[in-house]
């Protein structure tokens, strides 16, 4: 819902790396920023260097090298879409994984470069369907790189109502690495 607000910078971080270093580029950048964080991670740890270092808003990260389809996602689905990847590769298929990091302004261009590698694309992310971050996303990969696709864009999301919270309930409810593998099979296999 921030992003739709022009002017409103909104980062997501998936991890404490990159947390020290956006928060530290909002806390110095000018104009206002929305900083999200799941709840849900902050047990996680990670390698979080003492020296002094700021990661640019704005730019998505490739946290995985792959030539055969390109996974997008941000905060904790990060965690879905580097297990899909993992998954995928055990039975030959590589994927690019990208973490948005930043939603707003869209690095939409780092997102496209992966396209024209891997010509195909999966999106995963926590929030609903309709008018979500991967609409948008996929909005700019089809206008910009529509001749580069071997597939269509596909993406998966919550399911398209309230959250509930009896745990099987849940389950059905948030994209997991199974049904994110099943996906990307689905693109990898279809002709354009």
């Amino acid at each position: 819902m921030y992003a739709n607000i022009p002017g409103l910078k909104v980062i997501s971080v998936s991890n404490p790396y990159d947390a020290k270093g956006l928060l530290k580029a909002a806390i110095r950048d000018d104009d206002p920023v929305v900083f999200m964080e799941s709840e849900v991670m902050y047990g996680e740890k990670g390698e979080v260097p003492e020296e002094e270092y700021v990661l640019p808003i704005g730019k998505c990260f490739i946290k995985r090298e792959g030539k055969d389809v390109t996974i997008v996602s941000f905060n904790k689905m990060m965690k879905v879409a580097l297990g899909a990847a993992e998954e995928l590769a055990k039975e030959g298929i590589e994927a690019e994984v990208i973490d948005v990091a930043t939603i707003r302004p869209l690095d939409w261009f780092t997102i496209l470069e992966s396209v024209k590698k891997t010509n195909r694309l999966v999106i995963v992310e926590e929030q609903w369907p309709f008018a979500s971050v991967s609409s948008e996303i996929a909005y700019r990969i089809q206008k910009e790189g529509f001749d580069y696709l071997d597939a269509p864009i596909r993406r998966i999301t919550s399911a398209d109502a309230p959250m509930h919270y009896a745990p099987n309930l849940v389950a059905a409810y948030l994209p997991d690495v199974p049904r994110t593998v099943k996906l990307v099979k689905e693109v990898m296999y279809l002709k354009k």
